[in-house]
Parts: structure tokens; sequence; C-alpha cells
């Protein structure tokens, strides 16, 4: 169909399944039949990573959401 799939509103915000993305967030996610599906990596490939407070990924060989902070990958 011809609906917009992403919106970029002058201030930088953009809306993925909106027209109108929130002005209070950088990235709005909007959808009724998918979900938002982070990175997936080995530990091994995350630890590899240049980390940065609140990178958040998921751990393939924990099967976990991690999350970094305070130079520590912590499991949700």
């Amino acid at each position: 169909n011809a609906l917009p799939r992403v919106t970029i509103l002058n201030s930088g915000n953009v809306g993925i399944g909106t027209i109108s993305p929130s002005a209070s967030t950088l990235l709005d996610l909007t959808s009724t039949t998918a979900a938002f599906l982070p990175p997936r990596m080995t530990t091994a490939q995350r630890d590899a990573l240049t980390a940065i407070n609140g990178m958040i990924i998921y751990n393939s060989t924990t099967g976990a959401m991690n999350y970094y902070k305070a130079g520590v990958w912590t499991a949700i």
C-alpha cells in the first residue's frame, strides 16, 4: 500500500510504522504485527565490540539480553 514506512522529521526524530513520531524520542517504532529485534551475537562477538554505556544486544551464546553499563556487560 502507499502508507509511509519511515518518517524523518526536521528535528531528526525518526518514525518507523508511523507518520508522526513522538517528539520526545529519537526513534519511534510503531507496530501491532511485528517486534523489535536487537542485534544478535555470540559472547565472543560481543566482547570484541568497543562497548559504550547503553548498548543492548541479544547474546546467542547465553540466550539472554545483555546491556553495557559502567564497563560491564550484564544479562537482563
